[in-house]
């Protein structure tokens, strides 16, 4: 009699545990991810080089573009590896680039672009530009110049961008999202634009204003960057680090500077989409605005363009209130 009446107990018990299963999988997951981001190197990744970060000398892709060793004289390697043909009117010597300051002939001559294209540009290819001159960035031996790599590298995110929707709907989608820079770009990349956040922060903010100006030229992106960024792209990433369990994860492992200047653009983006009828998803910023007023008044790091940033979140505070 007393096994009959414990049985029904250990089939509940059994039972309780099962539906507790996906929960427990769900934190398991999260915390494995969370801790290999966090430290993502073991000590086989180490090498004899160092690039001054602590990190492996990385490369753009698996493939190991230090082995290029006499590419040819009318065909350049994008950031991948790949080799892209040089268009017809194109210089084809192996020492041409992208014009900026103090470049000979280049596009930034090209008559169909406007000053401000121009003008933002410029200001990115000097960024380019300084970041081959770092010493940290020629430890990584890229293989190739900055305003090639970066641009094949953004060109990778933009054409696979995050699920913004219905992340929380499966496990699977979860995954994705936490790891999604690791799954588009890889480890080495990631290493590689950790060490810009890390080392460039006096010249991160100028930069990334440049190439947000830029992105609403599309035209003059193409031409002078070969870089194709569509708005609906910009818009999935701004949702993804905004609404998003993975994209929030990926911007508190940042910096606080990165964080709320990601953030920022993030939501100036979804305000963008809203104005244009395009906000498909509904993210919602109002909250976001008022959080990021919270974090950059009560912040210490010295914001370069902080009032810049306060003066156009009052502005759409007033608009969403």
């Amino acid at each position: 009699m007393e096994d009959r009446q414990s049985a029904p107990k250990r089939r509940v018990s059994r039972r309780s545990l099962k539906d507790l299963m996906p929960l427990i999988i769900i934190v398991l997951v999260l915390l494995f991810t969370s801790f290999y981001f966090l430290f993502p190197q073991n000590d086989s990744d180490k090498k004899s080089t160092s690039n001054g970060i602590g990190e492996p000398t990385p490369s753009i892709s698996d493939q190991d573009l230090t082995d290029q060793q006499s590419p040819p004289s009318e065909e350049s390697l994008d950031a991948f590896g790949n080799i892209i043909p040089v268009e017809k009117n194109a210089p084809t010597t192996e020492t041409a680039q992208p014009a900026g300051p103090g470049a000979t002939q280049g596009a930034s001559d090209d008559v169909s672009l406007d000053p401000l294209c121009q003008e933002n540009a410029d200001n990115v290819d000097s960024f380019f530009q300084l970041l081959d001159n770092r010493d940290y960035i020629q430890a990584f031996n890229l293989g190739v110049k900055s305003n090639i790599y970066f641009p094949a590298l953004i060109q990778r995110l933009v054409d696979n961008p995050p699920i913004v929707t219905g992340e929380t709907n499966d496990l699977f989608t979860i995954l994705q999202n936490t790891a999604h820079f690791f799954r588009i770009i890889g480890k080495k990349n990631i290493i590689v634009l950790k060490g810009i956040l890390d080392r460039e922060k006096a010249t991160f903010e100028q930069a990334l204003a440049d190439f947000y100006e830029l992105t609403q030229q599309p035209q003059c992106l193409e031409e002078r960057f070969n870089l194709n960024v569509p708005p609906d792209s910009l818009y999935l990433y701004s949702g993804f680090f905004l609404n998003t369990m993975g994209g929030r994860l990926y911007l508190f492992r940042r910096d606080s500077m990165s964080r709320m200047v990601v953030n920022f653009y993030a939501i100036l983006i979804v305000e963008n989409a809203n104005r244009q009828g395009r906000n498909q998803y509904g993210i919602e910023i109002k909250s976001s605005i008022d959080s990021l007023i919270d974090e950059i008044e009560s912040s210490k790091i010295d914001l370069k363009m902080r009032e810049y940033y306060l003066d156009t979140l009052y502005d759409m505070k007033e608009k969403y209130q």
